[in-house]
Parts: C-alpha cells; structure tokens; sequence
C-alpha cells in the first residue's frame, strides 16, 4: 500500500471519528432533535400502500437472522469455494466487530425510539441503527473484497452504485417505518465506514508484513 493512500486513509479515519464523536454529542445533548422531527415528517408524509411492503422488506433483509444466513453463505463461498482464507476472516471480523460496536454504542446512549406510530416492532434503543450498520459494513466488506479482484471499471462502478442504493434505501426505511430518528442512520454510517476503515487499513498492513499480491 503506497505512503499516499495510507496517508489518506488515516485521514478519512480521523474525519469519521470526529464525525461520529460530534454527532454522538450532539445526540445526547438533543440537538439533532429539531432535525429529526422536520425530516421524519417529510418522510412520513411520503408513506402509501405502494412503499410501505417494499420498506418491510428492506426491514426483513436487514434483519439480525437475515444478515446471519447472508454470512454463513457467504463464508462458505469465501472459504470453501475461493479457498480465500484472509477474506474469510476479515469478513467475520468486519460483521462480528459491528455487531459489538452496534450493541455497545446502543446502550452507551440509550436513546430512546422516535414517537408515534412504528409500522414495524422493534426493542432496544435507537443510536446508532443497527439496520444501517448492517448493511453498510455487509456491503462494504463485500465491495472491498470483490474489489481487489475485478478487472473490469464498468463492473466496479456498477457494483459500487448497486451497494450505495442498498445502503441508502436501508437507512431511509428505518426512518419510514418510523423506528429511527434520521441522525441514527448518520450515525450508524459514520461508524460503519469508521470501522470499516480500519479493517482496509490493517489489511495492507497484513499484507506488506506477508509479502502478499494485492
């Protein structure tokens, strides 16, 4: 990994964490709480019997059992078919370190869930949202992973596009379902891209010690 892109990196690490730290602050001081209620409504406004199923399905596929079935098949690609060890584990580390990040910032805010009617259940607290997380860090590892071994640009690109509009989508249901405040989601992303960050960061580093091709 070339001086420039580690340097750069550490940089968009650095701006993720003073993102997220400030948000997380700003949360607790209820801040966000003017923001949250304008946009919620917005979105609320924007419910029909068209996009309420297409949102509970995005709720279903970012569920925690969902994402579970999604990671075992995948690891059983990676491991057994592409005999891809390194990806192997950095894909469980990437989803199993979410899940602990998800679940301890959950209850280092305790924030409650929005008011009103949610067209989904749900438990727990709200900040960051798992959902979000879920399929930011499912995607992202995945795009990386596939990344450094697709030649094609148009393929990247296309891929790229198709994994932005999951995550996006994703967000934007919670907010619809009415089960996250919008600064949830950002904050699920900023922590999300944080962490995933890291894990591309330490994978170069791997990979220099070992003398292995990109």
């Amino acid at each position: 990994m070339f001086i420039i892109v580690k340097l750069k990196l550490y940089i968009i690490g650095l701006l993720l964490l003073i993102s997220f730290i400030c948000t997380g602050i700003l949360v607790k001081m209820g801040k966000f709480s003017g923001f949250d209620k304008w946009l919620s409504s917005i979105i609320h406004h924007k419910r029909s019997s068209f996009l309420t199923p297409i949102m509970k399905f995005f709720d279903f596929i970012g569920s925690t059992y969902f994402v579970i079935g999604i990671c075992l098949a995948i690891l059983f690609y990676l491991y057994f078919v592409t005999k891809r060890r390194l990806a192997s584990v950095l894909f469980i580390v990437a989803m199993i370190g979410e899940r602990l990040l998800s679940e301890g910032l959950k209850y280092l805010f305790s924030r409650s869930r929005p008011d009103g009617f949610h067209l989904v259940e749900v438990d727990k607290h709200s900040f960051p949202s798992q959902h979000a997380m879920n399929s930011f860090v499912l995607y992202g590892i995945l795009l990386f992973l596939l990344w450094t071994h697709l030649r094609s640009n148009k393929i990247k690109v296309l891929l790229s596009l198709l994994a932005s509009i999951l995550i996006l989508v994703m967000g934007f249901s919670r907010i619809y379902l009415g089960v996250h405040h919008p600064s949830d989601i950002l904050g699920g992303y900023l922590i999300s891209a944080l962490w995933l960050i890291i894990i591309i960061i330490y994978t170069g580093h791997y990979k220099e010690e070992n003398k292995m091709p990109n």
